[in-house]
């Protein structure tokens, strides 16, 4: 993705690649799915995955996605421990073991919380989002893109 502001100060978002998109004839069909590390879900193997569960981690990445993008690059607290997306800890970077240690929602509501210009009422929805886009357990995520955009788009 390719976020700039163009010739107006206009928020631009591009998709540019979409080398490993997958079509599907039904939600029975299984398809193989591409490894980004570290964008990809937890639950990610080289196998096969149900239309369904490819869902689930397309969202996880995309919760990951946005919450690089809300918090800007910045590097988040979590117990008094600084993380970055990029620095690494033993075999994976910050990122990926707060994936794997089912932290990157308590995280973001962290970040979240830290912003001193955003109000309750975006706040909630913001939350909401993650607590649906991030968890570590794929039964607790949603595979509804629609409803995390709709979050993303709600005005209350």
């Amino acid at each position: 993705m390719l976020i700039f502001k163009d010739a107006i100060g206009k928020t631009t978002v591009k998709v540019t690649d979409f080398g490993y998109s997958t079509l599907a004839a039904g939600e029975a069909e299984n398809i193989c799915l591409p490894k980004s590390r570290p964008w990809n879900a937890p639950e990610h193997h080289f196998g096969e995955f149900k239309i369904h569960n490819a869902k689930q981690t397309d969202v996880y990445s995309f919760g990951m996605l946005c919450l690089w993008v809300v918090s800007g690059g910045v590097p988040m607290l979590l117990n008094n421990t600084e993380y970055t997306f990029d620095a690494p800890i033993g075999p994976r970077t910050a990122l990926e073991q707060l994936k794997y240690d089912d932290k990157l929602a308590h995280i973001a509501n962290q970040f979240i919380d830290s912003i001193p210009l955003a109000s309750t009422k975006h706040r909630n929805p913001l939350r909401e989002f993650f607590s649906f886009a991030v968890p570590l357990n794929p039964a607790k995520r949603t595979s509804d893109l629609n409803r995390l955009v709709g979050l993303l788009r709600r005005e209350q």
